[in-house]
C-alpha cells in the first residue's frame, strides 16, 4: 500500500487543524486521502525529508506493534519537550524496551494476572457499591466526578495498598497532568509544569515510606522493595515514570470509558433495559462479583462496543528507530507515524454502521486486537487489561442493579483529547430508586460529531 501524499503547504493547514481539534482533523484527513497518509513539512527537502505518516489501517497498526524496536511510542505531548520533572515523569511502561520492559513486565504481571485479579473481585463490588450509596436521588450531578471518584477509589484500595493519604494527592496531581498536556502548550499545561516537581517528590516520599513493607498486591511496593534488570535499584526516573502512567492508567481509562458506556446506554433506552434484566437474573439483589456478573454477554458486548466508539487513547504516535518498509513506503529513521485508533475502530467492512452503538454486534465479531485498538496489541498489549475490564463490569453492574439512570435535561456533553479521550462539559446524570421509571432525554453538545445517536421515543 502506497501512501497519499499531502503536499507541503497543505500539511501547514493539516497540522492547524490537528492542534485544534485532532480527532476531527485525524477522521477527515482519513476520510479526504485514504488510510495512509503522508504529510511533508514546508521546511523538507529531498536531501533532508521531513515528513509525518498518518495510518488508520490494522494491517499496517499490526506491522508496527510486532516491532517494537523499530518502532518506538512518543508522547503526543508538549511534556516531552521539556527537561527535569515534567520530563521523568513521562517515563512510563509505554516507553520501556527490551530487558528493561520485560523485566518490568514480569514484575507486575502477579497482581495482574486473572487470578489475582478475580480474587479482588468482592471487595471491587464492595466499594463500587459504597460509592453508589453516596451518590445523590433525584437530583443532577456530575457523572464525570463520581466515575473518577469512584475508579480511583478502586486503583488504590486495590493496587496500591489502600493508602488513600498518599495516592489521593497524587492522583489529582497525575489527572491534571493527563488533562494539561497536548502537542500545543495551554495554560494549564504551564501550571502542571510548574506542579510536577512536587508530583515527583511525593511519589518518591510514598515509595520511601514502601521500602522494607513488602506486599505482593501493591504496584509501588513491588517496584521500590526489587531491583531493576541489571540489579540495581529503581532510579528516580523509574519511579516516578511508572507510579505516574500505571496509576493513570488505571484509574484515568476506566473513569472515562465508564463515563461514556452510561451517557451511551442513557441514548439507547432497548439496549439499557436488555443490560438491566441480564444483570437483574444474575445477581438477584447480591453484590455484582464476577462469579455473577463475569460472563454475561451483554455487559461485555456494552462495554466493548462503548470503548470501541470512545478508546480510552484515540490516537497514538510511534518513531522509526532506523530504516524501513512501512506497507510500500520507505522510512527513514526519526519518521514519525501517527495513528488514529479511533478511526481503525470503526472499520466498516468489520464494523458495519460503524458510528452507531450497537453491542448485539458482538455476538458474531471477534476481531484481534489489531482491528479493535483498545487496549494496544503484541508484546506492549496493556497489562491490565484484566483488572480494567474486571472494574468496568463490576462498576456498570453496580450502578444499574441499585439505580434507574438518566441523563440531565441540561446536560450538554464534548469531549476532550489530551492523552486519553474524555467527556467534558456539562455531563450531569440523575440517579433514581430502581422501579422508578428514568426518562430519556436526547444528548447534545460536541460529542455527537463522534457517534450517531437515535431519535429517542
Amino acid at each position: 500500500m502506497l501512501a497519499y501524499k499531502v503536499g507541503k503547504w497543505r500539511t501547514l493547514g493539516l497540522m492547524a487543524r490537528f492542534a485544534a481539534e485532532p480527532l476531527t482533523a485525524a477522521r477527515n484527513a482519513h476520510r479526504a486521502f485514504g488510510l495512509f497518509i503522508r504529510a511533508d513539512y514546508p521546511h523538507s527537502t529531498a536531501a533532508k525529508p521531513r515528513r509525518v505518516f498518518m495510518i488508520a489501517d490494522a494491517e499496517l497498526y499490526k506491522t508496527m506493534l510486532s516491532d517494537t524496536e523499530t518502532w518506538r511510542n512518543v508522547q503526543i505531548s508538549a511534556t516531552s519537550k521539556r527537561s527535569g520533572a515534567s520530563q521523568r515523569l513521562s517515563y512510563g511502561m509505554t516507553r520501556l524496551r527490551g530487558e528493561r520492559h520485560e523485566h518490568y513486565r514480569k514484575l507486575f504481571a502477579p497482581p495482574l494476572k486473572r487470578p489475582a485479579v478475580m480474587a479482588m473481585s468482592p471487595e471491587m463490588a464492595r466499594i463500587a457499591a459504597e460509592q453508589v450509596a453516596s451518590w445523590p436521588l433525584g437530583a443532577a450531578f456530575p457523572l464525570t466526578e463520581a466515575a473518577k471518584t469512584m475508579a480511583k477509589h478502586l486503583a488504590i484500595g486495590l493496587l496500591f495498598g489502600d493508602d488513600h493519604r498518599r495516592a489521593m494527592p497524587i492522583a489529582e496531581m497525575i489527572a491534571r497532568a493527563m488533562q494539561a498536556s497536548w502537542i500545543v502548550p495551554t495554560p494549564a499545561f504551564f501550571r502542571w509544569l510548574r506542579e510536577a516537581e512536587g508530583q515527583e517528590r511525593a511519589i518518591l516520599s510514598w515509595a520511601e515510606e514502601k521500602r522494607g513493607n513488602k506486599d505482593a498486591q501493591d504496584i509501588l511496593s513491588i517496584l521500590v522493595n526489587n531491583t531493576d534488570e541489571v540489579g540495581k535499584p529503581p532510579s528516580v526516573e523509574l519511579i516516578g515514570g511508572i507510579v505516574s502512567f500505571v496509576f493513570g492508567a488505571a484509574y484515568d481509562t476506566c473513569q472515562n470509558a465508564l463515563a461514556w458506556t452510561v451517557i451511551l446506554l442513557t441514548q439507547h433506552p432497548d439496549a439499557m433495559a436488555g443490560l438491566v434484566a441480564e444483570i437483574d437474573a444474575a445477581t438477584g439483589g447480591r453484590p455484582a462479583t464476577m462469579n455473577r456478573i463475569g460472563t454475561l454477554p451483554l455487559l461485555d458486548a456494552t462495554i466493548r462496543e462503548a470503548m470501541r466508539l470512545f478508546p480510552p487513547v484515540p490516537l497514538q504516535m510511534r518513531r522509526a528507530t532506523r530504516t524501513t518498509i512501512l506497507g510500500a513506503e520507505p522510512i527513514t529513521r526519526g519518521d514519525l507515524v501517527l495513528i488514529s485508533a479511533m478511526t481503525i475502530n470503526r472499520d466498516p467492512s468489520l464494523y458495519p454502521d460503524p458510528d452507531s452503538f450497537r453491542p448485539d454486534r458482538w455476538a458474531t465479531i471477534r476481531p484481534s486486537p489489531f482491528q479493535y485498538t483498545v487496549f494496544g496489541a503484541g508484546g506492549h498489549m496493556c497489562p491490565g487489561v484484566t483488572f480494567g475490564l474486571q472494574m468496568m463490569k463490576i462498576a456498570l453492574a453496580t450502578i444499574l442493579s441499585k439505580r434507574s439512570v438518566e441523563l440531565s435535561p441540561a446536560a450538554r456533553i464534548a469531549y476532550r483529547t489530551r492523552v486519553t479521550l474524555a467527556p467534558i462539559g456539562k455531563v450531569e446524570v440523575i440517579m433514581r430508586q430502581r422501579g422508578e421509571a428514568a426518562r430519556s432525554g436526547r444528548a447534545t453538545g460536541r460529542f455527537r460529531e463522534l457517534v450517531v445517536i437515535p431519535a429517542l421515543t
